[in-house]
């Protein structure tokens, strides 16, 4: 793939095998660390087909995004300004490698600074959603529809784990019923810890954004949170958690509605975790997110309360 450099004026250097590029492999056909001729190493991505035109538009809000200020590493635009570059009729991205610090697990869930910070990076992105319009005219995101769909498919093909999550489903009814009122923006979609370059404790980059698009504003520390408690239920009321909601409030991005349907979402989220252990048939992580999910489920009455104390509401 080296020598698909000057397709974006750089000079081919080197493969760069011995650096292990962090992130979803999964989420196009190949990728690579790539050095060119000053050194510079970049990650050197060839799409799957069909990917090129949202791929196009999430080249165009990551500069929007970097432009703004966010941590984030933007796709180098070839010659005709496009992110998406085309060779031998196969399409290619090239962004920056962005280095980091490994993220300790499961201690990280105890971290308030780190917290802080992934609050700061959401009120960040959520400043800038208003500039950022490339993903507008995408149908809407109906999470309703998703989990329906995926417990129809676990009823055909994993009877035991839908008689096991079908009594979760009636706890989402009051994040369903007021969906199309939650207040929306720009989200990155799989936004978690593992998802950051981390310099320390700080966001050096975030990356994966192949799921960003419009959604529900707290989708993202949703998504986040449910990482979080995955590791230790009770972290969801101390360490990193709390922060993150503390730093979501002072940055005026913890409005009301959001927030009293926020322990449903946590729940309705982790539906996309089970979809995904189920892809990769991982049965430990699909008996630890059953178990996680029933939790929740049955927690939701005192996790906003906790949660309401904690930002003294």
């Amino acid at each position: 793939m080296i020598e698909l450099l000057p397709l974006w004026g750089l000079t081919p250097g080197r493969l760069r095998t011995d650096i292990p590029l962090p992130g979803s492999p999964d989420r196009c056909l190949q990728r690579q660390a790539v050095e060119d001729g000053d050194g510079k190493v970049w990650v050197l991505e060839r799409l799957r087909p069909g990917q090129e035109p949202r791929r196009e538009r999430i080249g165009r809000a990551l500069a929007a995004l970097a432009g703004a200020g966010l941590p984030v590493p933007p796709y180098l635009p070839g010659p005709d300004g496009r992110y998406v570059v085309e060779r031998d009729n196969h399409c290619h991205q090239l962004s920056p490698f962005v280095p980091g610090d490994p993220l300790p697990r499961p201690e990280f869930i105890r971290d308030g600074a780190r917290g802080e910070n992934l609050g700061r990076f959401l009120a960040g992105l959520r400043h800038a959603s208003p500039h950022v319009r490339e993903f507008d005219a995408e149908p809407p995101f109906l999470l309703e529809g998703y989990v329906d769909e995926l417990m129809a498919a676990m009823a055909s093909r994993r009877p035991d784990l839908h008689d096991v999550l079908l009594p979760t489903l009636s706890a989402l009814l009051p994040l369903f019923e007021g969906w199309d009122d939650l207040p929306r923006g720009l989200c990155h979609g799989d936004f978690h810890p593992l998802n950051v370059i981390w310099r320390g404790r700080s966001v050096g980059a975030v990356i994966d954004w192949e799921f960003a698009g419009i959604r529900p504003v707290l989708f993202d520390a949703a998504n986040c949170l449910g990482c979080v408690g995955i590791e230790d239920p009770p972290a969801l009321v101390r360490g990193l958690a709390p922060a993150l909601l503390l730093t979501l409030r002072d940055a005026g991005c913890l409005d009301r509605k959001s927030l009293a349907l926020l322990p449903e979402l946590v729940l309705a989220v982790r539906f996309a975790w089970m979809s995904e252990w189920l892809r990769r048939r991982d049965q430990e992580m699909i008996d630890t997110e059953a178990r996680f999910m029933r939790l929740l489920a049955n927690s939701l009455d005192t996790l906003l309360p906790a949660w309401n104390k904690l930002l003294g509401e």
